[in-house]
């Protein structure tokens, strides 16, 4: 049982909803609300210091973002201003559920200061689409194939080796979804990756202010950003990316990850685990003795 600073506070529990008394001010808590399971169970086990902190989630959310984000009853609020996206959902719903969401409150402070609407509602829905991962500090990670040399595979200007910054002026970006095929710094989900050659596949650090546009062909599977940080080279399946050495150069400064490829430590997912399965058995069959230091990216079918 949690030990708590105070007593305790008067409430009663009646059908659907919770009453608690907190500095002679009662607050009414119902079923729907997205903290009610947590006030509850934190009454059971007598922590009314909990209580007290998550009888009001504008409070809780607030200490994280500095003021810009509140929610109340449910609502999302960007400085003052009744917001609603994908993202905001995505931030109430993991809050109900007990996650932390400082990430997601970082990356949305990054992203309102990207200044295309269409930039900040569609970037999140994107990520969730593609599943590429947001970092701790609010930036996301994505894909990029390039050249044997490095450079990137348009302009052969942008060289794209670990540790380097790619950008261009935001201006030069084309921001017309539509123009599919356009000028601009590429970036792509795992998805895209099999749609487009390369002899090695890059993994982009970015910051969401930076996303110009989403082209709407291949299903929305890439993206064009003014800026990026390469901060790691794909030498695994892609499914077992973004692993512990990628994640920590994702949080701090840019540095090169030479580790070969069997010290990555490997991505322990249910699918991850099943693919290495399939892969294991595909050459124990054919006898092979090709081994994972010497896989390289297949290129993609040309119709």
């Amino acid at each position: 049982m949690s030990k708590s600073s105070v007593t305790g506070f008067p409430y009663l529990i009646q059908g659907n909803n919770i009453v608690v008394v907190i500095d002679n001010k009662p607050h009414t808590i119902s079923k729907t609300h997205i903290t009610y399971e947590k006030v509850r169970e934190a009454i059971k086990a007598n922590d009314w210091d909990l209580v007290k902190e998550l009888i009001n989630p504008v409070e809780v959310v607030v200490n994280y973002a500095q003021g810009n984000v509140s929610i109340v009853d449910g609502q999302f609020f960007w400085r003052g201003a009744p917001f609603n996206n994908a993202l905001t959902t995505r931030m109430i719903s993991m809050l109900k559920d007990g996650f932390p969401i400082t990430p997601m409150v970082l990356f949305m402070e990054n992203l309102m200061k990207n200044p295309s609407k269409r930039s900040v509602n569609e970037l999140y829905s994107f990520l969730e689409k593609s599943n590429l991962p947001i970092t701790p500090d609010g930036h996301f990670l994505a894909y990029k194939k390039v050249r044997a040399n490095y450079k990137d595979c348009h302009s052969g200007t942008f060289d794209n080796s670990v540790g380097k910054v790619c950008e261009m002026e935001r201006n030069m970006v084309d921001d017309d979804k539509d123009r599919t095929c356009s000028s601009g710094l590429h970036f792509c989900s795992q998805e895209y990756l099999k749609n487009f050659g390369g002899a090695h596949t890059m993994i982009l650090k970015i910051n969401p202010r930076d996303v110009v546009s989403i082209p709407s062909d291949y299903n929305d599977t890439k993206g064009r950003t003014c800026r990026y940080e390469v901060i790691g080279e794909l030498e695994v399946d892609p499914d077992d990316a973004f692993t512990k050495p990628v994640q920590t150069t994702a949080v701090g400064s840019v540095e090169p990850l030479v580790t070969p490829k069997s010290a990555h430590p490997l991505s322990m997912t249910a699918n991850a685990i099943r693919k290495r399965a399939q892969r294991a058995a595909k050459k124990a069959a054919a006898t092979t003795t090709t081994t994972l230091n010497q896989t390289k990216w297949p290129l993609p079918k040309k119709n």
